[in-house]
């Protein structure tokens, strides 16, 4: 359990994150207990004003937990969330003003318009005007299906339709748990676009979701959570391993493989469908193409490998991380 020592030292880490940037959400030593089960263990984040923020982790990994101890839906068992200047649980009420989003899936009345939900719906924290309705719709593309009853929608059709719920009221920050599960392709897609185009407005979104390719393509910043724990977080650009790696094509691979397992080591190269693989500096390239030259292997392609995503991040630090678990 967290220590008024470690929140304050997490204080200051989270502080420097952002910046001179305007903290919107951060969690402080934030942690929740089921019985026997520790499903958020001492969490501390930051999201700044403007951020698209990825919070991403496996099914189970605790990022349900926390969104919902975020809304004050859950009462945490130490550390606390905070929305702006205020602290919830303490002052739930006034930090909710400032939110709008869902968890889990949005739910709405199938037998009401989407009109009517909205005007429904966003009535409990405040007047909505029909303008206001009207915007929105058109924000999320269901403009032309805004007097259509939402029991003939699509799942993507209330995912959007949970989406301009959300921003019904221009709040400071939208929290969306998992937005494309059970999306067609094409319903991602879009998806994507409309959290990418809220980007560009200015619009701070935390976003979670077990899809790193999806966040990686929409995402400024993010956090790999596993068992209730965060792995890693920064800019998206920097959750990467930091080591080089080309791709060789040769006209004798079988020798060349052994020239450069000589050079750089047999765990420093690997065989990917034609090509070798070769880890190491920028200043290993020249040597490595004039090793071979100097055995006369023919040098047909040096050409960069293709850079490891999140995917392969997340699969590596949460293989280190039982690696280090067990130890």
């Amino acid at each position: 359990m967290a220590t008024d020592t470690d929140i304050r030292d997490a204080d200051e880490r989270i502080f420097d994150s952002c910046s001179e940037q305007t903290i919107v959400l951060s969690a402080h030593g934030l942690t929740k207990d089921f019985k026997h089960l520790r499903a958020v263990d001492s969490l501390d984040l930051s999201v700044c004003r403007g951020d698209i923020y990825g919070f991403l982790g496996p099914n189970g990994a605790g990022k349900t937990t926390t969104i919902r101890l975020i809304f004050g839906l859950t009462y945490p068992t130490s550390g606390y969330a905070q929305i702006l200047d205020y602290r919830i649980p303490e002052n739930r009420q006034e930090a909710l003003r400032h939110v709008g989003g869902f968890v889990d899936d949005p739910m709405f009345y199938g037998n009401m318009t989407a009109r009517r939900n909205l005007h429904m719906l966003g009535r409990m924290n405040g007047e909505v005007s029909k303008e206001r309705i009207t915007e929105v719709l058109e924000m999320v593309g269901l403009s032309d299906r805004g007097t259509s009853k939402v029991g003939s929608y699509s799942h993507g059709m209330r995912q959007r339709l949970g989406i301009a719920l959300a921003l019904i009221h221009n709040p400071d920050l939208v929290i969306l748990d998992e937005p494309t599960s059970g999306l067609d392709p094409q319903g991602m897609k879009d998806v994507r676009e409309l959290i990418r185009h809220l980007g560009k407005q200015g619009t701070t979104v935390f976003l979670s979701s077990h899809l790193l390719h999806e966040v990686e393509l929409v995402c400024n910043r993010a956090a790999i959570m596993r068992k209730g724990r965060v792995v890693v977080q920064g800019p998206v650009s920097e959750l990467r391993p930091s080591a080089n790696a080309v791709k060789v094509l040769t006209g004798n691979q079988g020798k060349a493989l052994e020239v450069l397992g000589s050079l750089v080591g047999p765990a420093g190269v690997r065989q990917d469908e034609e090509y070798l693989v070769i880890q190491g500096s920028e200043e290993l390239v020249p040597e490595a193409v004039r090793r071979l030259v100097a055995d006369q292997i023919d040098v047909l392609a040096v050409v960069p490998a293709i850079e490891q995503g999140l995917e392969d991040m997340f699969l590596e630090l949460t293989a280190r991380a039982e690696e280090e678990g067990r130890a």
